[in-house]
């Protein structure tokens, strides 16, 4: 008896390592075939720097309007200046090549927030997101913090699709 709970014990374990094999992956991921932010300068103490939001459309948001992206940073580390909304660029690579396929505008921009360590712009693109699509955002008014290293950023699309990457700063 006592060797078939043991059998049992061990199929079983060796059943959820498999499903969790099935589709894993990272964070990362989602910002399809590079990180998910990227700085233009990613020295320390850098200012006015643009840096690069790439997320790809997993299902929690695919088959909606985009209607907002927000990223977040380290609280007390990054500085995140207001930015005009014809100084944002976004769009989506509808095909996977890196290059942005579906352009938008400031007349596409209703709102852009933020407060010191993070943005939220809010869209009226009328434009349907499909899984696999990349969001591309380049925001312009991020000063990086002091000391070089890893943080972790936050993006969220339309509120329901979160991704966390790594942000390297250097000296």
């Amino acid at each position: 008896m006592r060797r078939l709970a043991v059998a049992v014990a061990v199929i079983a374990l060796v059943s959820l390592a498999g499903c969790s094999a099935i589709g894993g992956g990272t964070a990362d991921d989602g910002a399809a075939d590079g990180p998910l932010v990227e700085a233009g300068d990613p020295s320390a103490n850098a200012t006015d720097v643009t840096q690069t939001v790439r997320i790809e459309v997993g299902e929690a948001s695919a088959g909606e309007e985009w209607e907002s992206v927000a990223v977040t940073y380290p609280r007390d580390r990054f500085s995140v200046d207001g930015a005009q909304h014809d100084a944002v660029e976004y769009g989506v690579d509808t095909n996977g090549d890196g290059e942005i396929d579906r352009e938008f505008n400031e007349t596409d921009v209703s709102g852009v927030n933020n407060n010191a360590y993070s943005y939220a712009l809010t869209l009226e693109t009328g434009y349907t997101l499909a899984e696999g699509d990349v969001i591309v955002v380049r925001y312009p008014t991020i000063d990086n913090p002091s000391e070089p290293g890893e943080y972790d950023v936050e993006v969220t699309v339309n509120g329901a699709q979160n991704e966390t990457g790594t942000l390297t700063i250097e000296e």
